[in-house]
């Protein structure tokens, strides 16, 4: 990736470097055809139109060509005046090219009154190296978008600097892409982790269970009231709670092989939402509503089980924010309804919450790739994106949106669609068998 944007960086300032030398060199054939014409008139124009054609078309080309460049590139003047620019620079302002021609770089691209203390161009004028400055930000829309910005000398016919071309780059996927690379290889290892802490409490887990099992099966003989009773009885209580969720994590942290099979719906989603654990979720009552003839739908249990995790784990989070910011929200209030329905050939299951919602201008956006509402260090963005890519995995959609104080997430699955190649299912289906043999 690095690799790739360093070559295109290095075509980018070829092509306008070439562009700047065919732009002058076109300019002095012309005013050499003038002078021409005024010494001597004897020689008819035979070459020169053939010639002022030739420079054009290639002006032409490199023009089109440094226009479909994605980076932000200019010439600029040694007064910091933009003298050329490509059209993702244009774009990117929000201004055609003819109205950005002329404004001085840092005003058209940063909004600032006057050139950064560091400023790359400025460098570069000064000493005729190239400069580069990492960590430019900009506020773009409702985000903060990063950019590095690299400068390269132009001279003239002596060693003076005439120009400076002006790259820049939005590196801000990027960044968070390779933030992500660095937090999947931290999951992964607590994945690990994970599992083993599972394991080892599973066997302490056991032991309460089993002491508590056998003290409330003989009260009498350990001299137990009736208090004591229900101090035991809560004690068994909690240790299930306990290993349910050392389950859970036992569950989320192994390799699940994939699996394609009819699936029943109405199972899956409560027990997919029963392992959702968050501080403070006792008060949310969940409501399930689905009916006695919902058919199977053929997918990847465990894949569809992530999808519904995520979902109710976001309108849980939701409920929560909402009870923060204001602090008189009630018990029967907070509420998770998740029905389902059969329509046509397909079931559409909708996930519904009273929580903070969804702002308007943001409802189109909560499938995109680290995109989040939440505040700095609180989310990923990656949760809903993922879902997305899941579900249409398995040919089916999913929206969003909310309406009079409740947010309703939908998911649409194809009920008798089946994703994969018969041959691969086959093929599948006979691996499982001979592991399991």
């Amino acid at each position: 990736m690095v690799v790739t944007a360093a070559v295109l960086a290095v075509v980018a300032i070829l092509l306008v470097v070439a562009l700047v030398i065919v732009t002058v060199r076109y300019r002095q054939a012309l005013a050499q055809r003038r002078r021409g014409l005024n010494r001597d008139t004897r020689f008819p124009e035979r070459l020169a139109p053939d010639i002022e054609e030739k420079i054009r078309l290639s002006k032409k080309q490199l023009e089109t060509t440094l226009d479909a460049i994605a980076d932000y590139i200019c010439v600029i003047s040694p007064e910091f005046r933009i003298i050329r620019v490509n059209r993702s620079y244009a774009d990117h302002v929000g201004k055609s090219v003819r109205d950005v021609l002329g404004e001085q770089c840092y005003r058209a691209f940063l909004d600032r009154g006057e050139p950064c203390a560091d400023c790359p161009a400025r460098i570069t004028f000064e000493n005729g190296a190239s400069a580069r400055k990492s960590n430019v930000t900009k506020r773009v829309g409702n985000e903060q978008r990063v950019y590095e910005v690299e400068t390269y000398s132009v001279s003239g016919g002596g060693a003076q600097i005439v120009n400076v071309i002006e790259r820049i780059r939005d590196v801000t996927d990027e960044r968070r892409m390779n933030e992500q690379l660095m937090r999947s290889e931290k999951l992964a290892s607590i994945g690990i982790m994970t599992a083993g802490i599972a394991h080892e409490m599973n066997n302490p887990l056991s032991g309460i269970s089993g002491t508590a099992v056998n003290l409330l099966k003989m009260p009498a003989k350990y001299g137990l009231n009736e208090k004591g009773l229900e101090r035991m009885t809560m004690i068994l209580e909690c240790a299930a709670r306990a290993t349910m969720i050392m389950k859970d994590l036992l569950r989320f942290s192994q390799k699940q092989d994939m699996v394609r099979m009819p699936t029943d719906m109405a199972a899956l989603i409560p027990k997919a939402a029963s392992s959702v654990h968050i501080p403070g979720t006792s008060r949310i009552t969940r409501i399930y509503d689905f009916p006695e003839d919902l058919p199977r739908v053929r997918c990847d249990p465990s894949k569809i089980e992530q999808v519904i995790v995520n979902v109710i784990t976001n309108a849980t989070q939701a409920i929560l924010e909402k009870r923060r910011s204001s602090g008189n929200a009630s018990a029967d209030e907070e509420k998770i309804h998740v029905a389902a329905r059969h329509d046509g050939n397909e079931v559409r299951i909708d996930i519904e919450d009273n929580g903070i919602g969804i702002p308007a201008d943001m409802a189109s956006k909560i499938f995109d790739p680290f995109f989040t509402t939440r505040s700095p260090g609180e989310g990923t963005g990656l949760g809903l994106s993922i879902c997305h890519r899941i579900v249409e995995e398995h040919q089916g959609r999913m929206s969003a949106g909310t309406k009079e104080g409740l947010t309703t997430i939908s998911i649409i699955l194809p009920v008798g669609t089946d994703p994969w190649n018969d041959a691969e299912e086959r093929e599948h289906t006979r691996e499982s068998r001979d592991r399991d043999a």
